[in-house]
């Protein structure tokens, strides 16, 4: 029997069928993930990608502008960094404000805080072509702005072609607009906007942002050489704005009068204060007095009350060689702009919530009129016949 060989087989235990089953399914849901990443990355690249990798930067100056604004924003600059505090005082005081008096005030609520490093550095462009000034008001008639990221381009990029993708319009329409390999998508009868490498591109019309955006490959009309006289004069290393205006008008409607060429530097500080320097180019028609230098000022400043803005220093006469200047301030600089931006709603909250009435004094909220009373008697009365029967006499 030793000589004899064995046959001896190992027995295979047959695999369970749920555990088949559950395998084949982990492998279709895998496959599955994969395949729903790789859509979102593909389109993710699709939306985020730069159209025109390393374009030269397009000139935003045309040469039909008359008024230039640029803002700075640097996450460093200690002005900014004191106001964006301030904001965020003013927004918790508010808060406190609105949760007086109900159950959610000591209840310590999330706030989220602005914080400037979330968006700067981040340059900010806006030049405005104005109607005649001898037909007030003006007002702009084409422009062009222009934001420098370096904060969320990615989303804002996917956001504008998704923005671009809903509101294309249809063929039978309009075509679409390219310049050089860059969308331009248009919103309504003119309205178009671009994104180029870290810029984000806006313009009145598509002509006007076909025109800035060629200038990045042809030659720029050159700019006016007063205004680079006037800019380099007021110029300051911690200058937070500035603007130039081609043909200054102030004056009423009979009194108006044409200055030329004028340029304004802005510098936010940490005392709360907006400190603005004023350039005005020598010309016979600006009398520099301090009320000129208001309205001036005042042009530079739409949206700022006229009773805001303090003249520090100024050029009452013009002087030997160079352009006239003048130095002002406006104080309280967070809390004008919180309530610049302030919610109609929140005072009209506040005002129902808060309003208290002293005895004798008439309410600030009228009452509906009381309906006109009827022509018989009222119902309820003695007099009021009943039906069926005739009236109880009275006891």
């Amino acid at each position: 029997m030793s000589g004899e060989a064995t046959d001896v087989r190992t027995a295979v235990p047959p695999k369970d069928p749920l555990l088949r089953f559950l395998g084949g399914c982990a492998i279709v849901a895998a496959v599955l993930v994969a395949l729903v990443v790789g859509v979102l990355l593909a389109v993710g690249w699709q939306l985020t990608r730069d159209e025109s990798p390393g374009r030269a930067v397009e000139t935003l100056l045309i040469g039909d502008e008359t008024r230039y604004y640029r803002i700075d924003l640097k996450a460093d600059d200690p002005g900014l960094m004191a106001m964006m505090s301030r904001f965020n005082e003013i927004n918790d005081e508010r808060r406190r404000e609105l949760l007086r008096g109900t159950f959610l005030e000591h209840i310590p609520l999330p706030s989220r805080k602005a914080r400037l490093s979330e968006f700067a550095p981040l340059t900010l462009e806006i030049a405005l072509v104005m109607s005649d000034p001898a037909d007030p008001p003006q007002t702009p008639i084409a422009w062009t702005a222009r934001g420098t990221l370096s904060r969320g381009l990615l989303k804002m990029r996917a956001a504008l072609k998704l923005l671009g993708w809903v509101a294309r319009p249809r063929a039978d329409e309009a075509k679409a607009v390219d310049v050089d390999g860059i969308a331009v998508t248009r919103v309504g009868p003119g309205f178009a906007l671009a994104t180029v490498g870290n810029r984000v591109l806006v313009a009145s019309d598509g002509d006007r942002m076909r025109s800035v955006l060629q200038s990045a490959t042809e030659s720029t009309p050159p700019q006016d050489p007063r205004l680079t006289a006037l800019r380099e004069s007021i110029q300051s290393e911690g200058d937070d704005a500035w603007a130039f205006a081609t043909d200054l008008v102030i004056g009423e409607a009979s009194q108006r009068k044409r200055l030329g060429p004028a340029a304004a530097s802005f510098d936010v500080t940490e005392g709360d204060e907006l400190v603005f320097r004023i350039a005005v180019a020598e010309d016979g028609a600006f009398d520099g007095s301090e009320d000129a230098w208001l309205a001036v000022a005042s042009r530079f400043l739409p949206y700022a009350p006229v009773d805001a803005i303090e003249i520090d220093e100024f050029d009452a006469r013009a002087p030997r060689s160079g352009p006239r200047t003048c130095t002002g301030r406006i104080k309280g600089l967070s809390k004008r702009f919180a309530a610049l931006l302030e919610l109609k709603s929140l005072p009209r909250f506040k005002e129902r919530r808060h309003l208290k009435f002293e005895p004798g004094t008439p309410s600030a909220i009228p009452s509906p009129p009381s309906p006109p009373p009827p022509d018989g008697p009222r119902s309820g009365t003695p007099a009021e016949r009943r039906s069926g029967g005739s009236p109880k006499p009275p006891r």
